[in-house]
């Protein structure tokens, strides 16, 4: 009788690769205006910078 191999099954499994996320940059994002509106599951949402910079995502 034979036995399969135990490290077969490590030597045939599927590479994955990672998930990278996207990365932008808010002055390219938000343009001049300073602010993005965002459509996501019928709602609206708006993306802004503050006067001090941050931004503040409002439904």
């Amino acid at each position: 009788m034979q036995f399969p191999d135990k490290g077969a099954e490590q030597r045939h499994a599927p590479v994955v690769a990672p998930i990278v996320a996207r990365e932008v940059d808010s002055k390219e994002l938000l343009g001049s205006a300073g602010q993005l509106i965002i459509h996501h599951e019928q709602r609206r949402y708006i993306l802004r910078r503050t006067k001090s910079g941050k931004l503040i995502l409002n439904a």
